[in-house]
């Protein structure tokens, strides 16, 4: 591969959209120009996850990255607003057309952001350029981790033991939460680590709405289709699946699923590629925009 080196741009703008049509506002972090790269980030972090990609890539794309509702710094939306699919892709079209975007996209996701991006892109194809996916879940079959089983709890006493735990991540300045999110993601510094636990275990929304929307994500029919997905859209647009093999919550096995899209497994790395590896990103996801569908 042919790394592409350009200098870094500079800090991204930040800006609060409101999306009238779902009754939420969302933050939304933009920089660069020229073609647009849609960055949809994972659970727990927030838009931020991609501040070390985008001072890479705004030096050739227009990059928005938005809060997924209800995490980072955005408010919680509606209770209206139940995380269902149809209700992730509206999000991705209400906010395209917000931001006054027609032109097709690069679309770079991770983690639940890959889960709405995925069913974005299966709904719009032909607003896509690429495709590029970081250790995301788009499976049916795919046996959630325990704590993920835990926030998607729908009886009674789930949803008491689940609130409680969330509680339990915030006490002493999120002590509980930095242990284990450290102990799970060796590759992440202790600047990331600070910072994912304020705009976490210290964010009382993103916790509630992390709860609401595992309610509706774990459930297996929440992914059933997906597969079809994949196989059309890797058909259609190039597609790119890169991937840290030392990920603890979705195995490196699954890289492969992804119908037809081209799989770079990255060695030593962990679940937060664009956080460890954006220089890697970058590359591929400017040769990714190259490529011809």
């Amino acid at each position: 591969m042919n790394a592409i080196t350009i200098a870094p741009a500079g800090p991204p703008a930040e800006r609060f959209v409101t999306l009238p049509a779902l009754g939420l506002s969302t933050r939304v972090l933009e920089s660069g120009s020229g073609p647009v790269a849609l960055l949809l980030h994972g659970n727990p972090d927030n838009a931020e996850q991609w501040l070390p990609v985008m001072r890479l890539l705004s030096s050739t794309h227009r990059c928005i990255a938005p809060d997924i509702p209800g995490y980072g710094k955005s408010p919680e939306p509606p209770m209206s607003f139940d995380y269902s699919v149809a209700l992730q892709v509206a999000f991705v079209d209400e906010l395209l057309t917000a931001l006054k975007i027609n032109e097709r996209v690069l679309l770079i996701v991770h983690d639940i952001g890959g889960v709405m991006g995925i069913a974005w892109a299966g709904a719009r194809p032909e607003r896509l350029t690429g495709l590029l996916i970081t250790n995301t879940v788009a499976f049916s079959d795919f046996k959630w981790f325990p704590i993920a089983r835990t926030w998607g709890a729908e009886s009674r006493i789930g949803r008491i033991r689940a609130k409680a735990g969330m509680w339990a991540l915030g006490v002493a300045g999120g002590a509980l939460f930095k242990k284990i999110f450290r102990r799970q993601s060796p590759q992440l510094n202790e600047a990331q680590i600070d910072r994912v636990t304020r705009s976490f275990a210290l964010n009382p929304t993103a916790k509630t709405c992390t709860l609401r929307q595992f309610r509706q994500m774990i459930k297996p029919e929440f992914l059933a289709g997906f597969d079809g997905i994949l196989q059309r859209v890797t058909k259609m647009v190039p597609a790119l699946v890169l991937w840290g093999d030392q990920d603890p919550y979705v195995p490196v096995a699954y890289a492969r699923r992804f119908a037809q899209a081209r799989v770079v497994v990255l060695p030593a790395a962990g679940h937060w590629v664009a956080l460890t590896e954006p220089r890697r990103l970058v590359d591929e996801a400017r040769q990714l925009a190259a490529a011809k569908p």
